[in-house]
C-alpha cells in the first residue's frame, strides 16, 4: 500500500512539474511581447492625463497678467 501512495505522489509531482514548465514557457512569451511594446505607448496615457492641467494653469496666469496690466494702466 505504501508503494502505491508513493507512486501516486510521484505522478502528481511530475504533473505539477510539467504544468510549471508550461507556465514558464508562457510567461517567457509574455515577457517577449511586453519587451516589444514601445515605451511611447506606455508614457502616452500619462502625458494625456496631464495635458488637461496645462491649459487651466496658463489661463489663470493670463488672467492674472491681464489684471496686473489693467491696474498699471489705471495708474498711468
Amino acid at each position: 500500500m505504501a508503494k502505491q501512495a508513493e507512486d501516486i505522489a510521484i505522478r502528481i509531482l511530475r504533473d505539477i512539474q510539467a504544468t510549471l514548465a508550461d507556465h514558464g514557457k508562457r510567461f517567457d512569451g509574455l515577457d517577449l511581447r511586453l519587451d516589444e511594446v514601445p515605451e511611447g505607448m506606455l508614457t502616452a496615457p500619462g502625458l494625456a492625463g496631464h495635458a488637461h492641467v496645462r491649459p487651466d494653469g496658463i489661463k489663470k496666469d493670463i488672467d492674472e497678467l491681464k489684471r496686473r496690466v489693467k491696474r498699471l494702466e489705471a495708474k498711468v
